[in-house]
């Protein structure tokens, strides 16, 4: 599989020794002292696999996963033939989406059950290192890595070499692009550290040919939901332990159902790419930006392949209409436009996707209801189905796996819903100017494509759903409610609901800086439930504490946190001023969605009878 490196190996290079020597001057340590300390830095992340241990580990993976998940992966089985024939004569580097614990499982025993050979090596963080499972761990290939070591001189010295050791022997590397588990079910900002050393490991070794291969892992259902809601409502994270890990595996009793690995297409490491903008903009050194637009490419790629499934459609219909139960019926005809629109536009979908009349909806909404993701009422003469309370972040969760399909159609729609809500006639000037700031409010949200490309993409949208926005000869309201919107208040509102708690929280302070953001984010979680309460904001999922990181940090690129008084309120002022013009207009969608579908469907009678 690969020779067992020993602290010898690494340590041992005259040059090595000779870096540690400045190391340990910077370190406060003796040479010996030094000596000694990196070779347990380097015990402690080296991995040492073996081919024996193949076998019975993926016996092992299988276990865990099979407990709720369904046995056959649903894998792109061509690509993986591809990637096979590539890493004959190419450097393979495996950037994998990370919802689930499943997700490292799945993706080895994705290729040790197609012969991909050699396994790649994996990327862990050093809390998975615990009794029971670190050593197992190891000897299928797992390098252990620190949260953090920038103020470490001699573990950043022992880390850089050994990676510049695994280079320089082609051995295939793998982790996680976003670095942890995504809570929100959205791909989250890609976390450069492991790529960038990567990659300038690759130039000091002159190693070509490498291969930056996207990996999207998706699941039917996510067995830590109730974890990643309990966490995102502001209750610590278990510390990972032997104790941790056997509950995790045992607590695995229902179904699932299936797995997706769905492999990419590579990027050349060094290819150009034309620099998405969104989550990471302006936060590249020149020196970085090679490395930023590949981590931008390869999240672009995953998002590319992610499989659409029916729980995530069914979740998003249901949540857009904001605490409405719906009948069948009106679930089938909401769903029905998205499922259209994902086989127009080829998007990819996954084995099961079927909503494709009335008895498969309520098929799938049965199954959601077995979960308890969906209730029904059915004591009237006609069930209707709504997410109760306590739900909505997990069904928040799988909507937001397939936002980024949809996202240009939202944003178009509420730069609609702006121009209506704004005195002058609309043109197509107003209407990009209000998507422009719509997508630079939410920069840290999503990916976006280079902004020539986005704003056509964006038009498209709009002429192909509103032909006569601009015409003069019907309002934009009027237009809104003969074709009632399907995105922007469904995927948007708890986002901007979110921004308002960290607006209103920060105008409450006047200009007083925050210096504390971990306090902040409690301040913002009470703010938030007491919104809620007082029906200020009316999504529940708007009160999440990852949802709160994303807004942070933006609050942060605007300088809101610190600054003169004058300037600093104000600033607060206009972030509050803008996110309230962009919750009227999501309002404004709601209230024409609810005006639009209600009279398309069963409910006319009822309409009729309450007017117009």
């Amino acid at each position: 599989m690969m020779p067992t490196t020993g602290a010898s190996v690494v340590l041992a290079d005259p040059a090595f020794v000779e870096e540690l020597q400045q190391a340990a001057i910077e370190s406060n340590k003796t040479l010996e002292r030094a000596q000694k300390y990196a070779r347990k830095c380097l015990k402690e992340i080296e991995a040492t696999p073996r081919d024996s241990w193949l076998r019975p580990a993926a016996k092992m993976a299988r276990f865990i996963y099979t407990r709720s998940y369904e046995a056959k992966l649903d894998i792109n089985l061509d690509a993986v033939e591809e990637l096979r024939e590539l890493s004959r004569d190419h450097l393979v580097l495996f950037l994998w989406s990370h919802k689930s614990h499943m997700d490292s499982f799945v993706f080895l025993l994705s290729l040790y059950e197609n012969n991909f050979r050699p396994m790649p090596l994996i990327f862990a963080g050093i809390n998975m290192n615990f009794l029971g499972f670190g050593a197992l761990a190891r000897r299928v290939g797992t390098i252990f890595l620190r949260r953090t070591f920038h103020e470490d001189p001699i573990y950043k010295l022992v880390f850089r070499r050994y990676i510049d050791f695994l280079i320089r022997n082609r051995m295939p590397l793998s982790w996680s692009i976003e670095g942890t588990r995504s809570r929100t079910g959205k791909l989250s900002p890609p976390k450069l550290g492991i790529l960038n050393w990567v990659v300038e490991s690759c130039h000091r070794e002159q190693m070509k040919d490498v291969l930056l291969v996207p990996v999207s892992i998706a699941f039917d259902r996510i067995a830590e939901i109730d974890d990643y809601v309990a966490i995102q409502t502001g209750q610590p994270k278990r510390k990972e332990s032997l104790r941790w890990f056997l509950d995790y595996i045992f607590g695995m009793r229902a179904p699932y159902g299936k797995v997706y690995v769905r492999y990419g297409r590579p990027i050349v490491l060094g290819e150009a790419t034309s620099l998405s903008q969104g989550m990471l903009e302006g936060e590249a050194s020149p020196e970085r930006a090679e490395v930023t637009r590949m981590a931008f490419e390869v999240c672009t790629r995953i998002e590319q392949i992610t499989p659409i499934k029916s729980t995530d459609v069914l979740s998003m219909v249901l949540l857009g209409a904001n605490q409405r139960a719906l009948t069948s019926a009106e679930i089938n005809l909401q769903a029905a436009e998205i499922v259209g629109l994902v086989r127009q536009r080829k998007l990819p979908a996954a084995f099961g996707f079927h909503l494709d009349n009335e008895e498969q909806v309520r098929a799938a909404t049965l199954a959601l209801e077995g979960a308890g993701l969906v209730k029904c009422f059915d004591k009237a003469s006609v069930p209707v189905y709504y997410i109760p309370q306590g739900q909505k972040l997990a069904a928040a969760y799988y909507r937001n796996t397939i936002t980024h399909y949809f996202l240009q159609a939202a944003l178009a729609e509420i730069g609609l819903a702006m121009c209506a809500l704004d005195i002058e006639m609309p043109n197509a000037q107003s209407l990009k100017t209000n998507v422009m700031a719509l997508r630079d409010m939410y920069k840290f949200e999503f990916f976006y494509k280079p902004t020539e490309e986005f704003w056509q993409e964006v038009m498209h949208e709009i002429e192909e759903r509103y032909p006569q926005w601009d015409s003069g000869e019907h309002s934009i309201q009027k237009l809104l409610r003969e074709k009632p919107p399907r995105f922007g208040h469904a995927i948007l509102r708890s986002i901007t609901e979110a921004y308002l708690i960290i607006a209103v929280t920060l105008l409450e302070l006047d200009a007083t800086p925050v210096d504390n953001k971990k306090k902040f984010t409690k301040q913002l979680l009470a703010q938030g439930q007491q919104m809620l309460l007082r029906r200020t904001i009316g999504c529940e999922s708007s009160v999440s504490q990852d949802l709160f990181t994303n807004g942070l940090r933006l609050a942060e690129h605007l300088q809101l946190f610190t600054g003169h008084s004058n300037d600093l309120l104000s600033r607060r002022e206009d972030f509050a001023e803008q996110v309230v013009t962009a919750l009227s207009a999501i309002n404004l969608l709601q209230r024409s969605y609810d005006a639009g579908w209600f009279s398309k469907l069963s409910a006319g009678k009822v309409s009729n009878l309450l007017g117009p």
